[in-house]
């Protein structure tokens, strides 16, 4: 197995010797903490990055949290706070509208944002992905909230999902960006429409069937597909021999095999190795932890 992690942090080209670490690793939501520690003490690293994605342990998130330079807003991004850690940002007057978003919040800290007068923290809250099916209904009752977000990033029941779908005056389309669908819910998109096949195309839980459908539509541009998350080894080769689609996209993906890593790593162009150094199977573990089903995705 190869160490995916030094050959890019090693790699160096006239002009771009470095960069990779610098400015692309730390977007990496998989380092390690040897990683993280490696690149905070990388002269030219953006911290603000390491701050917004990467799995923090408690030492290296009070480093970061006591770093003057860095604004803290960075921290409040993290998806990977604990309670504890969004407290102690929100009462240091962290901005309040990425902790309503990004972080799993506690049932007592939804009601403290819920509470905020603003409509700005309630739709950031709306747009959060670890809400309860009671948080979504508590949401959906707020006259001027932008019910797009609840359709399009929390997991939905098949009852809310239903609510959506039959609203003759929503936009079916956000419904089909949300990561969480089933294969039934799916399908019942597709069907509804082509404008929506392009966000299905994106689906991390696609089966094999409905991948193979939407690469054989004569409607939809493969890039789409190239774009979904969680591509299979096998669904990876098939669109890198398709014309048209982009191989950066490709690069990003979780499960991507040690052939596929080293067949984009030798490709020549410096762009590709600025995607995989931002895929999530950095680390074996990360293979492991990708092997099926949804995980964390930057949308």
């Amino acid at each position: 197995m190869i160490d995916r992690f030094k050959l890019l942090y090693d790699w160096g080209a006239d002009g771009v010797k470095n960069q990779i670490a610098e400015e692309y690793l730390g977007l990496n939501p998989n380092l390690t903490t040897e990683q993280i520690d490696l690149l905070y003490q990388t002269q030219g690293v953006d911290k603000e990055y390491l701050a917004r994605y990467s799995k923090l342990t408690e030492e290296q998130f009070m480093r970061l949290f006591n770093d003057e330079d860095l604004n803290k807003k960075n921290l409040s991004q993290n998806r990977n706070l604990t309670p504890e850690q969004i407290d102690l940002l929100y009462d240091a007057g962290a901005d309040k509208w990425y902790l309503a978003r990004f972080p799993k919040l506690t049932e007592e800290q939804f009601i403290r944002f819920f509470n905020i007068s603003l409509n700005e923290i309630k739709n950031n809250l709306a747009r959060n992905r670890n809400l309860t099916p009671e948080q979504i209904d508590l949401l959906y009752q707020i006259k001027d909230l932008n019910k797009e977000y609840l359709a399009t990033y929390p997991k939905l029941t098949n009852e809310q999902f239903m609510r959506f779908f039959n609203d003759e005056d929503f936009v079916k389309g956000f419904l089909a960006m949300n990561p969480h669908l089933t294969p039934e819910q799916i399908d019942l998109l597709y069907d509804a429409g082509a404008n929506n096949k392009k966000y299905l195309a994106r689906n991390a839980r696609l089966t094999d069937e409905q991948f193979m459908r939407l690469f054989n539509d004569g409607g939809l541009h493969n890039s789409y597909l190239a774009q979904n998350p969680n591509l299979t080894p096998e669904q990876i080769d098939l669109l890198y021999y398709t014309k048209g689609v982009d191989k950066k996209n490709l690069a990003l993906k979780p499960r991507l095999t040690d052939e596929q890593f080293l067949r984009a790593f030798n490709d020549g162009s410096v762009l590709i190795k600025y995607h995989l150094a931002q895929n999530p199977s950095i680390n074996p573990l990360a293979n492991q932890q990708f092997a099926s089903g949804i995980f964390n995705w930057r949308w």
